[in-house]
């Protein structure tokens, strides 16, 4: 499998100084390394880095911050309220829209509905109960109401399947786990999202999928080791602090 052939997608992660404060000259500085690596785009404010308990303001700054390393297109701004969509119009970022409290799926198409042309959705089950799957796929096809593509977490390659049928070949489906890179290709992802990448404390590998699996494999298996998100989040983070220490 060759690098054209599918997207590998990092959460960007944001550091924070001893008051809890998000650390912007230290995260500029993990941008920069990140930027310099030949992932695709990173997901900026996402949910690995807590990017919902920041406020408005701050994952604005984040953006601006990531803008100053690299180019728009590389980027994604995860929008967990109305005014992170407005925040990433501004500059010309893709939004990445968190759906998140939707119980139904009439309340998941309207919102689908309300996103601006060119969002991206980040569906994970964690957030609520309506996720997209391949009926809300079908549903958003037939209202004119897709997304230019999507984060999906949670998803078999059975799935992948059935959403890539109903979206069409234009959408963007990002299965929301590298743990088997060509099994998700293979069932029709357009890339993965890899979340072991994302400390960047270590030069990467080719972007060749079994390499890549390679590489990805161990870390995940040391995070799965870890009792919760909070723990694994806070895994990654000693880790990218580890390497700008020593840079």
């Amino acid at each position: 499998m060759t690098a054209a052939e599918f997207a590998i997608v990092v959460p960007a992660l944001h550091l924070s100084t001893a008051s809890g404060d998000v650390d912007l000259q230290l995260t500029r500085r993990y941008a920069e390394r990140a930027a310099s690596t030949w992932v695709d785009r990173f997901i900026v404010s996402g949910s690995t880095t807590r990017g919902d308990r920041l406020t408005c303001e701050q994952r604005a700054d984040l953006l601006d911050l990531w803008l100053e390393v690299t180019t728009p297109d590389r980027l994604l701004a995860c929008s967990w309220v109305p005014e992170d969509l407005e925040a990433a119009a501004a500059r010309h970022i893709a939004p990445m829209g968190v759906m998140r409290g939707l119980d139904d799926p009439a309340a998941a198409l309207e919102y689908l509905q309300n996103l601006p042309d060119g969002a991206f959705v980040y569906s994970h089950p964690m957030y609520g109960k309506a996720v997209f799957d391949s009926t809300l796929a079908a549903t958003a096809r037939d209202a004119d109401a897709l997304p230019r593509g999507g984060k999906l977490a949670k998803i078999a390659p059975d799935e992948i399947a059935y959403v890539r049928r109903e979206a069409g070949r234009a959408f963007d489906l990002w299965d929301g786990s590298s743990r088997r890179i060509e099994a998700s290709v293979r069932s029709g992802a357009s890339g993965v999202v890899a979340t072991p990448l994302c400390a960047f404390d270590t030069e990467l590998p080719d972007r060749q999928s079994d390499a890549l699996q390679r590489f990805v494999d161990p870390i995940q298996d040391s995070l799965d080791q870890l009792p919760d998100r909070a723990a694994r989040s806070h895994e990654l983070l000693t880790r990218a602090c580890a390497a700008l220490s020593i840079t």
